[in-house]
């Protein structure tokens, strides 16, 4: 696989931690008429923005309109004008991070980039941006990296403006009140601590020990107590201000905004504000020492994971490849190297049973240089074998400068690229601007939006030039495993790792082992009919309805089909739900179906990689009913992939080893999960406790573990008998094509019966007049300390999931800013939805490194008592843009096909249910909510808390023992 490789969110549906990515592009632009074309330095199916003062390239399908401007103060802005966004947004992106702390004051950057959310001169409420953009149906994040830190925000459309206001102080006049800074450095540090188990920071930890100690990389990124305590005539928010004075410039930032209005009105409005942010006279040091010493390579390392994890990285110091974005060397070199298919280096690594996954991509960016890395995912035999694989693996370098390099090979990646440039969807909006914010400083202006996908021209020095970085004496190899034998520990994340000069010896491989090695074929699954359907007469004039159609309805399955009328792309979206009462019989079948799902992925994979290179995906995954099957891509050669997926579905051959390995990585994979994120972990036991069917972990791996391939194979024999199917075409497709396909999957999967009856879903209620509070407690291996509290509908109708969803809006920014800000009990601090099929719930999550459950439980109490009077202070905004957002159109037809799978599959073919909801949420009134909060959110008795450790106190609690009398005890709702 080719990998082209933090603050908190109270807004966002699902909270994760935003992390930097280090990105080279890998994809762009061409494709004219109904068959590919090849044709290097080929810019057709592009158009130039005539809005644009200098010019940006944009997509022929590109909607958008584009400006871009430098200000006064030389700050670097792109307008994109959308009248049909869902959102607008805006993103800044200063071209300063880690790398420019002080020596002696690691995270500094991230510390300023914390206290830049806590109030300007103009607003100086510490929490009043966070409320507004919450408020008004936005988001908000921001990230610092090693040599940029990236604000960003949407919001509703009306609301840009003022949004904008509040945005610009940020880089204008901030306060920095001396009051937050003791706040902020806690949640510094608790950001800090929560990731200390973290085996990406932990080897993180780990390269910055051997990094040339002169290079910034080199130096601690996140900032802790110590680094950023206060010093005797140097308190920490004096160095913070003069950082800021010293690198917050102007000259340094890249601004982009989208919005409904025109590109006039929106310059307007970026030039009132933004052109007040000054300019300061800093140049910033672009010339770095190499990143690793050239005298301490090539050397080996053993690093050993916090989790059961087993990875060979080959990493390979080469220069920045950014100044060749237009030509993409070492995406050509990570696309070979990278490869999965018949012939690669992954495929032969698996027959041996040495690996499982293979990344090639490029990391750890600086202004200077960067790494090549080759990432291989090993099996226990293959951590015994990685001698050899590192000769494997130069075997292949060698094998690609003799003759990998090849034009048409190039202009391959060239055409794919194009298309995808051609017919990009859109992105979210601020997704879409925070990503082109950062990407500004690399791409000259009019390759703003097409420099992820430009290969304009072939260049063989230049790749062999760049594949000269890839040697044995120009090779820091790191191998995690659980049992190496380490011999130091990193000083921060404590990671144990052994570190020694040289790398294991070269050897010639056998003329076998050579012929198993070869370079891939041309692409098969490149596009060749692009052109998009046209419906019926009827459906171009309106004259129908656009949702999906049931056109076939029998005693096996259920099919919907809808054509795209809208986005006119020439892709298509499968959905298939595979529902097998063997599955749904028990933990067994869950777990067998699992691992059925991941032998299928595998036994296809060499088969369907060429597929995801061209533009079609796919993915089959198990669920406690049965198994999803997803394709979406250019519908074209859809059915060549369908053929394929149906055939080794149906056939279900896997020999003993892969059966032994795929089974082994599974249950690793089970056994991991526990040391994911804490408040992640403790988030994933609310279906387990909520709904049945539903397995925990600890289930599927004791059905698992003990299971023969003899006890599997019975089970694949046996599993479709009785199965069922829903289906869902829509996109390029018309209605006869649909069908065919639908009939095929039928007489291929559904054509034995036995008449045994799928038992159905029940969602489980917390039954009203529960004399105490539920309270299960999961342990995990983790210094903080982690509560969530559910909070459930009282039932699926859509006025009671109308008031839960704006009761929640209404919490979320001062559940974050009283229990975060103000009271400071962790770093991780939010209020999110948490449905459980149509069952709409809350969630308030706190994961907090200092405090004790007891307390945070005491806390989210105090917090919901006091809620109750402030409710009705921003009613009628709140409610406002929460219908809105319930009728925000899909962006993308990827999207719309994801609505209405959820409709089929969740809420009963409801396809009007969004809009329905918005008519709920504007009948909610002052007292109806009122009335809700206090039943629901009042009710200290109809709650289940969830804790990382029982608190000392248990008999204020109905503490979950047994997962079984749990279940028996809840009030449930069949869902079919």
């Amino acid at each position: 696989m080719v990998k082209w490789c933090c603050r908190f969110n109270p807004g966002s549906r699902a909270p994760w931690l935003v992390a930097a990515v280090f990105m080279l592009a890998s994809q762009l632009l061409l494709a004219q008429g109904s068959n590919i074309q090849s044709s290097a330095n080929s810019i057709f199916n592009a158009s130039i923005d005539l809005n644009s003062g200098t010019s940006v390239i944009k997509s022929e399908n590109d909607k958008r309109s584009y400006r871009y401007l430098v200000l006064d103060n030389e700050l670097r802005v792109l307008l994109i004008s959308d009248p049909a966004t869902e959102k607008s947004a805006a993103a800044l992106d200063v071209n300063v991070g880690a790398n420019q702390n002080p020596a002696d004051r690691a995270g500094l950057a991230h510390f300023l980039e914390h206290m830049l959310f806590l109030g300007t001169e103009k607003y100086p409420q510490a929490g009043e941006y966070q409320e507004f953009i919450s408020q008004h149906g936005g988001s908000f994040n921001a990230y610092t990296a090693a040599d940029n830190t990236n604000y960003f925000f949407e919001i509703d459309n009306d609301q840009l403006d003022p949004a904008l206001d509040r945005f610009a102080q940020f880089f204008v006049a901030p306060l920095f009140s001396a009051e937050y800074v003791e706040r902020e450095r806690n949640a510094v540090n608790a950001e800090y601590l929560a990731k200390l188990k973290d085996d990406g920071r932990r080897e993180w930890d780990v390269y910055r020990e051997l990094m040339n100690p002169q290079h910034p990389s080199a130096k601690f990124s996140v900032g802790n107590l110590t680094t950023l305590a206060d010093r005797e005539g140097h308190p920490v928010r004096e160095d913070m201000i003069t950082f800021y004075h010293q690198y917050y410039s102007s000259h340094l930032m890249n601004l982009v905004v989208l919005g409904r209005e025109n590109l006039d009105s929106l310059e307007v409005a970026v030039r009132a504000r933004f052109s007040a942010v000054p300019q300061r006279e800093v140049n910033i040091v672009n010339n770095y020492p190499p990143l690793f010493d050239k005298q301490r390579l090539p050397a080996s390392v053993e690093i050993k994971p916090e989790k059961e994890l087993r990875q060979l990285i080959f990493n390979f110091p080469i220069p920045n490849p950014d100044r060749f974005y237009q030509k993409k060397p070492f995406a050509y070199i990570a696309h070979l190297l990278g490869h999965e298919g018949e012939g690669s280096l992954l495929s032969l690594l698996k027959r041996l049973g040495w690996a499982e996954g293979i990344y090639a991509n490029v990391g750890l960016q600086s202004r200077k240089d960067a790494v090549f890395q080759l990432s291989i995912k090993l099996t226990p035999q293959g951590v015994r074998a990685r001698n050899q694989i590192v000769s494997l693996v130069f075997h292949c370098v060698e094998q690609l400068q003799l003759r990998g390099l090849s034009s048409w090979r190039y202009n391959e990646l060239q055409q794919l690229a194009d298309l995808e440039f051609r017919f990009e969807e859109k992105r979210p909006p601020m997704q879409t601007v925070s990503a082109l914010a950062e990407t500004m400083k690399m791409y000259s202006p009019k390759d703003i939006l097409r420099g992820d996908y430009l290969y304009t021209a072939y260049d063989e020095r230049l790749i062999k030039k760049n594949l000269s970085y890839l040697t044995s004496d120009n090779l820091l190899l790191v191998l995690t495993a659980p049992d190496v034998e380490p011999y130091r520990v990193s000083p921060l994340y404590s990671t144990p790792f052994a570190v020694r000069a040289g790398i294991p010896e070269l050897l010639d491989l056998k003329p076998a082992v050579r012929k198993e090695l070869y370079l891939p074929e041309k692409n098969l699954f490149m596009p060749r009919r692009l052109a998009v359907k046209s419906g019926s007469l009827l459906e171009e004039s309106g004259a129908v309805d656009v949702k999906p159609q049931l056109i076939l309805d029998n005693k096996n399955m259920r099919v919907w089909f809808a054509q795209d009328q809208q986005f006119m792309q020439p892709r298509a979206l499968i959905n298939l739900r595979i529902k097998s009462p063997l599955v749904a019989a028990s933990a067994e079948g869950a777990a067998l179906a699992q691992l059925f799902a991941a032998l299928i992925t595998d036994q296809l994979n060499e088969f369907s990689y060429p597929a995801r290179l061209a533009g079609i995906d796919h993915t089959i995954t198990a669920n406690v009913r049965g198994y999803d099957l997803s394709v979406f891509g250019y519908s074209s050669r859809q059915g060549l992939l369908m053929n394929k997926v149906m055939e080794v579905i149906r056939t279900s051959r896997f020999n003993e080893e892969r059966f032994t390995l795929i089974k082994e990585d599974l249950l690793r994979t089970w056994r991991n999960q526990n040391k994911d994120l804490p408040y992640q972990v403790i988030a994933k036991q609310l279906p387990v406790l909520q709904s049945d069917p539903y397995w925990s972990n600890a289930q599927l791996i004791a059905a698992l573990e003990n299971k023969t391939q003899e006890q599997f194979l019975q089970f694949t024999s046996r599993q479709l008998i009785d199965a069922k199917m829903d289906a869902l075409f829509y996109g390029n497709y018309f209605r006869a094509e649909a069908l065919k396909l639908a009939v095929l999957v039928e007489h291929e999967l559904l054509n034995r019966q036995a008449g045994r009856d799928l038992p159905p879903v029940k969602l489980l209620l917390l039954p009203k007049g529960s004399k105490k509070p539920w309270l299960y407690a999961h342990n995990l291996e983790h210094g903080d300390n982690i509560v969530e509290l559910l909070i459930q509908s009282p039932s699926t109708s859509i006025d009671d999931t109308a008031h839960m969803m704006l009761v929640r809006q209404l919490l979320q920014p001062a559940f974050y800013n009283e229990l975060r800000t103000e009271k400071q009990l962790g770093y991780v601090v939010a209020a999110i939805a948490a449905p459980l099929l149509n069952l709409e719930n809350s969630l308030l999550v706190v994961q907090s490194p200092s405090v004790t459950e007891e307390n945070i439980i005491q806390e989210i109490d105090l917090f919901l008592d006091d809620q109750q009077m402030q409710l009705g202070e921003n009613f009628t905004i709140n409610q406002r843009s929460l219908i809105k957002k319930l009728r925000e159109p899909a962006r993308s037809l990827k999207e719309q096909g994801e609505r209405y799978w959820s409709v089929i599959t969740t809420y009963d073919n409801h396809f009007s249910r969004r809009l329905d909801l918005a008519e709920a949420v504007a009948r909610i009134t002052p007292e109806s909510l009122d009335n809700f909060y206090r039943a629901v959110f009042k009710d200290k008795n109809r709650r289940l808390w969830l804790t990382s450790d029982a608190p000392t106190e248990r008999e204020n609690f109905l503490l979950i023992d047994d997962l079984l009398i749990h279940k028996q005890q809840m009030q449930s709702i069949v869902h079919h």
